[in-house]
């Protein structure tokens, strides 16, 4: 896999902006307009972090009003002739076509049973256009995210998950994640090999590790980094927490992510 390639779907993940509103922890979210197409909606956003969140349902039924919407088990299914698209409360992503995009603050599921997911993921999983100003303004009328656009092999996809299975198989998500994005991050570098295997298999750099069988959660956070998520911007060295190490030595810390320290 060449570089800059996984920087394909951020680009297409466009921000809401500065200016949301952030609620301090403990109170409650703030509420913003939606509008869809240039009229207001029935349904409001909530304001997390300032992230703002909108209903599963109510966000697939006025951008896509041709699409059906089940929910089964505590996930919401929607799908339409060419698109389905799946969103589970507590789940850090959503699916759509068999892609996985992240969602750091989790689906957000209510007393009611709604499920609340980032405006801009949906929109960027069905195509649509938005913008933050001082409401959620969304457009329809774009294409979905394609299986056959997923910016990774089976290939990449296995190896990279054999790697983050054995150096943070019994990590949280998030520092499965970050594992998987010190690798990323490195084929985004000159300073590195230009593909995963290149970088996997430098001399003493992963020894043993794509003998590993990967497990489930680590399968998904190759998914999510490959699609584009990074926890870790900037991070090229990982080592366990308080371990001296060359990078704890020269290099500046990024993160400290359950287990393991990330410098860059």
């Amino acid at each position: 896999m060449k570089k800059r390639l996984f920087s394909g779907l951020m680009a297409l993940i466009l921000a809401i902006g500065l200016a949301i509103p952030v609620s301090a922890e403990g109170e409650e979210p703030a509420v913003a307009e939606v509008t869809v197409n240039g009229a207001p909606v029935y349904y409001s956003a909530e304001v997390y972090d300032g992230t703002a969140y909108i209903p599963f349902y109510g966000g697939v039924q006025t951008l896509r009003p041709d699409a059906v919407i089940t929910w089964e088990d505590g996930t919401f299914t929607a799908s339409a002739q060419d698109f389905t698209m799946t969103a589970r409360g507590g789940d850090a992503y959503l699916t759509i076509n068999g892609r996985y995009l992240y969602i750091p603050g989790k689906v957000k599921e209510q007393a009611d049973g709604t499920a609340l997911v980032p405006a801009r993921v949906l929109a960027t999983a069905l195509g649509a256009w938005i913008d933050w100003t001082g409401k959620v303004e969304l457009c329809s009328g774009g294409v979905p995210l394609k299986s056959e656009d997923i910016p990774y092999d089976d290939e990449t996809l296995d190896l990279l998950a054999r790697v983050i299975t054995h150096e943070s198989g019994n990590q949280p998500l998030e520092g499965k994640m970050a594992v998987g994005n010190v690798i990323l991050n490195r084929v985004n570098s000159p300073s590195f090999g230009s593909t995963v295997a290149e970088v996997i298999y430098s001399p003493n750099q992963f020894p043993g590790a794509t003998n590993a069988t990967p497990n489930a959660q680590s399968i998904l956070a190759a998914r999510l980094v490959l699609e584009g998520a990074n926890v870790v911007p900037e991070a090229y060295y990982f080592n366990g927490v308080g371990k001296s190490c060359w990078a704890s030595r020269n290099k500046s810390l990024i993160k400290v992510i359950g287990g393991h320290a990330f410098y860059g």
